[in-house]
């Protein structure tokens, strides 16, 4: 992480494409935190940046002050990327789509697909263990989740797979101007693998329960907008759970005792897993409207103003958690909110948990002893996501 003066002044000038917010990201918390909870940025039609623990929660909490209905990633939305359903809706419609999303991501739901996501792991290590190094962003933790949401939860085709994690990759963390394209082409697979799905038997799996949903009230829920939800749902994963299982190998490669531990005690990964999503959060920078007149650490907050939460400030608050800037793989309780809150918490946040433990347990097991090569320094990008570039790791 750079410790040196920051160029920008990130309590009057805060800027989520600035090129070095990904690297400079915990020290940017850090300081927000203890200096400037509620930042303001002149960028576009400009917003708020609020960082405390306790104003995020609520932020989170009351979506009739905080909309999700004018989209959440409005600071870098492409001009031609329609607002996705349910994440970009309020009640009553988004909790008519979730109540039939919901029972296809429960525990006991994501649990059964335990065994072929162990196999995708297996087999993804399979690639490169002979080789004794590996890029591990690409060839293991990005693909992990993509595998295990389109092939084990909704049956798509094992051949599209690459094209599918490389066209939302690019969607989420490429140039800007080519972004809405990236995903216009992510929706037309999507319109496509539907309506193959239409002419097959029902199999009640998540893809059927998108297909088949109607609002209660008779409205449309159209083409567009169900391949919207389904690409919502693949890219989702890609870019999020993928950060978090880079970030805990690097962490493990650079930290020998704290994996000889981990590797001595299946039982602590689940709660180390835990630690490594508040650290490594993924997605800190989503955003709401603002829908009526708020105060947010004493700073008042006009209605029609945009504002975004920022869950690493959040994750980073010396109010609820004890040395929060260090990486402790027992700490319980973990009160993250990397999942986010209330209605609009991650549908997929047992999926994401099953798949981060199933990478460190099976990578642990079968490449106990890695390291990075001599030299290798982290950078990450960072925006609405935040994750590592790049991860060298070298094995016997």
């Amino acid at each position: 992480m750079n410790s040196e003066p920051f160029e920008r002044d990130w309590h009057r000038d805060f800027d989520l494409n600035d090129a070095t917010f990904g690297d400079d990201f915990e020290q940017v918390c850090d300081q927000l935190l203890a200096q400037c909870p509620v930042a303001r940025s002149d960028v576009g039609e400009g917003y708020w940046i609020v960082s405390r623990y306790a104003d995020v929660s609520r932020i989170l909490r009351e979506w009739r002050s905080f909309s999700s209905a004018d989209g959440i990633i409005g600071v870098n939305r492409p001009l031609d990327q329609p607002l996705f359903k349910p994440n970009e809706t309020d009640p009553p419609e988004h909790d008519d789509l979730r109540r039939v999303m919901n029972p296809h991501f429960t525990a006991a739901a994501i649990e059964k697909h335990e065994p072929e996501i162990r196999h995708i792991v297996d087999g993804l290590i399979d690639r490169f263990i002979e080789d004794g190094e590996a890029e591990i962003v690409r060839q293991y933790s990005d693909s992990i989740p993509s595998l295990a949401f389109c092939q084990a939860v909704a049956s798509m085709p094992t051949e599209d797979m690459p094209y599918l994690q490389e066209t939302f990759h690019e969607a989420i963390t490429g140039p800007a101007e080519q972004r809405g394209a990236e995903w216009l082409k992510g929706q037309q697979y999507m319109e496509q693998f539907l309506e193959r799905r239409k002419n097959e038997s029902r199999i009640d799996d998540i893809v059927d329960a998108i297909l088949y949903f109607d609002f209660p009230d008779g409205r449309e829920y159209s083409r567009q907008e169900r391949a919207g939800t389904l690409a919502q749902l693949t890219a989702g994963g890609i870019e999020t759970t993928g950060a978090v299982i880079s970030g805990a190998l690097h962490y493990l490669a650079t930290h020998p005792e704290e994996r000889a531990r981990l590797a001595a005690d299946s039982n602590l990964i689940k709660i180390a897993v835990e630690e490594f999503l508040r650290i490594f959060v993924p997605a800190p920078c989503l955003g709401r409207r603002v829908t009526r007149d708020v105060q947010l650490s004493g700073v008042k907050i006009p209605a029609g103003d945009y504002l975004i939460y920022n869950l690493g400030g959040a994750n980073r608050d010396p109010s609820v958690f004890e040395r929060p800037s260090a990486i402790d793989l027992a700490r319980e309780p973990n009160r993250h909110l990397t999942f986010a809150a209330g209605v609009h918490h991650c549908v997929g946040l047992h999926l994401a948990r099953l798949n981060i433990r199933i990478a460190i347990e099976i990578f642990l097991e079968r490449i106990p002893d890695f390291r990075v090569p001599d030299g290798f320094e982290p950078h990450f990008q960072g925006g609405i996501t935040r994750s590592m570039t790049s991860l060298e790791l070298v094995f016997a």
